[in-house]
C-alpha cells in the first residue's frame, strides 16, 4: 500500500511538472468561454482560456520598450481576442515610434493558429504563419528573461527584443502566489510578469533599423466580457527612476467607482502591492485639464501619481514626450519622469510608458 501511495504522489508531481500546451485554431470559438479567475501555481503568464476566443472574450500578452537615448518606443501584442474587430481572434501587432518620433503600426492575423506552452522551463508562444513568437523563463526562478523574435515578411519586421527583468512578478493585489484574485474590474483580469526590465531592441521595421537599449515591461489581460463594457476609464503606466520600479493603474468602472492598483519595488525587491483605497492616485496635469480627461493623452501635458507607502508617499511626475499610438478612445505615450519620496530633497529622473483608455467617457 505504501508503494502504491508513493507511486501516486510521484505521478502527481510529474503531472504538475509537465508543460501544458494548447493549440488555438484561427477561428472564433462558437460557445461560452471558461477563464482562470484565481491564480494557479506556475501560470501567472500562461494562457487563461483553453480555446480560441469567442466574439466577446480576450486573452493577450503585451510587451513594451522605451529607448533611453531617443524617441524610439515599441509596443508588441500577441492577441487571442474576439473583440478587436478582426475576422478571427489570433493576431500579432507591433506599433510605436522610430527614433525620430515618426509613428508606425503593423498588424497581421495568424492564418495557421497559435501554439502556447507553459511549464517549469517557462512560457513560449508561436502565432503560426506570422513569423512572430515569444518565450520567457520561469517567473519563480532568478534572472527572468523574455525574448520576442520576428522573421516576418507579413509584418515587415525582423530581429529581436530582449527583456531582462528587474522586479518580481505580481497580481493586482498580491505577489506571485497561488489562490489569489486576478480580478481588476468585473470580468477584467490582469497579471504582471515583468513590471520592469532592461531591454535591448535589435529590429528592422519597414526597412528602418530600430536599435536601442532602454526600459521595458510585460503583462497580460484577459476576460470573458468585452473590454469595452467593463472599464469606463483608466490611467496606466510604468517607470523606473533611481532605485524604484513602479506600476500604476487608476480605473473607473461603469458606476464611476474608482479602483487603485499600485506596485512599488526598490532595488529589485517589492516594497508595496496594494488595491487599497488611495493606494495610488493618478491625475493628469496641464492647461485646462479636467479629470477624467475625455480627450485622452492628447489633452494633457503629463500625469502625476502618488503612491501611499504607509508612512510616506512616493511621488511620480511624468511629462509627456511622444504619443506613440492614437485612437479616438485610447492613446499611448512615452515620457520623462521625476520621482522621489514626497518632501525629500532627493529625486531621480527616468523614462515612462503610459496609456489612457476613455471609451466609457466618450461613448457612455
Amino acid at each position: 500500500m505504501k508503494i502504491s501511495l508513493t507511486a501516486i504522489a510521484v505521478s502527481l508531481l510529474l503531472a504538475q511538472a509537465r508543460a501544458k500546451t494548447v493549440y488555438f485554431p484561427p477561428a472564433m470559438h462558437d460557445g461560452s468561454i471558461t477563464i482562470e479567475e484565481l491564480s494557479t501555481p506556475g501560470n501567472l503568464d500562461g494562457f487563461k482560456m483553453s480555446t480560441s476566443a469567442n466574439s466577446s472574450s480576450y486573452d493577450y500578452w503585451w510587451f513594451d520598450a522605451v529607448s533611453n537615448s531617443d524617441d524610439a518606443a515599441l509596443n508588441i501584442v500577441f492577441y487571442n481576442a474576439g473583440d478587436i474587430g478582426n475576422p478571427q481572434p489570433l493576431a500579432v501587432e507591433i506599433s510605436g515610434t522610430f527614433g525620430n518620433g515618426t509613428r508606425f503600426f503593423n498588424q497581421v492575423l495568424a492564418p495557421d493558429g497559435a501554439v502556447i506552452s507553459n511549464g517549469p522551463e517557462g512560457i513560449s508562444g508561436q502565432w503560426k504563419g506570422t513569423g512572430a513568437s515569444f518565450r520567457g523563463t520561469n517567473l519563480e526562478k532568478p534572472n527572468v528573461e523574455y525574448e520576442i523574435t520576428f522573421d516576418s515578411p507579413e509584418l515587415g519586421v525582423y530581429g529581436t527584443l530582449k527583456l531582462n527583468s528587474r522586479a518580481p512578478a505580481h497580481y493586482p493585489c498580491d505577489p506571485n502566489v497561488p489562490g489569489v484574485t486576478q480580478l481588476h474590474l468585473p470580468r477584467f483580469f490582469w497579471s504582471n510578469a515583468v513590471p520592469d526590465a532592461d531591454v535591448v531592441a535589435n529590429l528592422n521595421i519597414n526597412g528602418t533599423k530600430v536599435v536601442f537599449e532602454g526600459i521595458g515591461y510585460h503583462d497580460k489581460n484577459w476576460g470573458d466580457k468585452t473590454i469595452l463594457q467593463s472599464p469606463k476609464f483608466w490611467d496606466w503606466g510604468h517607470t523606473r527612476f533611481g532605485p524604484y520600479s513602479v506600476v500604476w493603474y487608476d480605473l473607473l468602472d461603469r458606476n464611476d467607482t474608482e479602483y487603485h492598483r499600485s506596485y512599488v519595488a526598490k532595488d529589485g525587491k517589492i516594497v508595496s502591492i496594494s488595491c487599497d483605497e488611495g493606494a495610488v492616485v493618478t491625475r493628469p496635469w496641464g492647461t485646462n485639464v479636467t479629470w477624467p480627461p475625455t480627450g485622452g493623452l492628447n489633452s494633457v501635458a503629463g500625469v502625476v501619481s502618488r503612491f501611499d507607502l504607509g508612512n510616506e508617499t512616493l511621488l511620480v511626475n511624468v511629462t509627456k514626450e511622444r504619443v506613440t499610438y492614437d485612437r479616438e478612445v485610447y492613446t499611448r505615450a512615452t515620457g520623462s519622469v521625476k520621482g522621489g519620496i514626497e518632501g525629500s530633497e532627493q529625486t531621480w529622473e527616468g523614462r515612462a510608458f503610459f496609456d489612457e483608455f476613455t471609451y466609457g467617457l466618450v461613448f457612455g
